[in-house]
């Protein structure tokens, strides 16, 4: 049985403080990890997470999926049916670990801490997302980001688990697209700059983006 334990110590300014600047010292970094989720289907995947709400994730094949977020806005891409869509940035629990200091300014936050024998958890609700929660959670011991859960109403819709992250002093070994998704990267395999080989064959379909 695991044994969770709140920490009721310091405030939630404190705690929110306090996860802020574990962020800061962890990003930016490329990350591969291993995500499930609520119908406990997984998929392995890379991603690179810089700062300020910069980001780009990719599945390994034959998942051909797209996540990037430009600072602004998430941008989802299936490239096999050539479909986009675009969420702002602050507009979703996942902007409190992607733009924290942005997220933070417009939305109501309660954030709580805990900790098991081996992490330590930070638990982020926003008055503005009813029913959404994000639950960040590093090592005790080394203090390394190990993953993240994002729950709706209760239950699990994603989990996150780290297998490999490497930190980085900076990002210019990568394509300069690394945070964008400019036109040519639709359906293409021009839009997947990760280290997985894959052939994309678009699929037929009757919907306009």
């Amino acid at each position: 049985m695991l044994n969770i334990f709140l920490l009721n110590n310091v405030n939630t300014q404190e705690i929110h403080d306090d996860l802020l600047k574990r962020l800061d010292v962890t990003f930016p970094a490329e990350i591969f990890f291993t995500q499930t989720d609520s119908n406990k289907t997984s998929a392995r995947g890379w991603m690179v997470i810089g700062q300020k709400g910069f980001a780009r994730v990719e599945f390994e094949p034959p998942n051909h999926f797209i996540m990037v977020a430009d600072g602004s806005w998430l941008i989802f891409h299936d490239a096999q049916y050539d479909r986009t869509s675009y969420f702002p940035l602050d507009k979703g629990i996942l902007g409190a670990l992607l733009h924290p200091e942005k997220f933070n300014s417009e939305n109501k936050l309660s954030i709580s801490r805990l900790k098991n024998n081996t992490n330590l958890y930070y638990s982020v609700l926003s008055e503005n997302f009813e029913g959404s929660e994000l639950k960040v959670y590093f090592d005790k011991s080394s203090e390394e980001l190990k993953g993240w859960e994002i729950f709706e109403n209760g239950k699990l819709s994603i989990k996150v688990d780290i297998s490999k992250i490497n930190k980085l002093d900076n990002l210019i070994s990568f394509n300069e697209n690394i945070f964008k998704f400019p036109e040519f990267m639709r359906a293409s395999s021009k839009g997947f700059l990760g280290p997985y080989k894959r052939v994309i064959k678009k699929l037929p379909t009757s919907n306009r983006n």
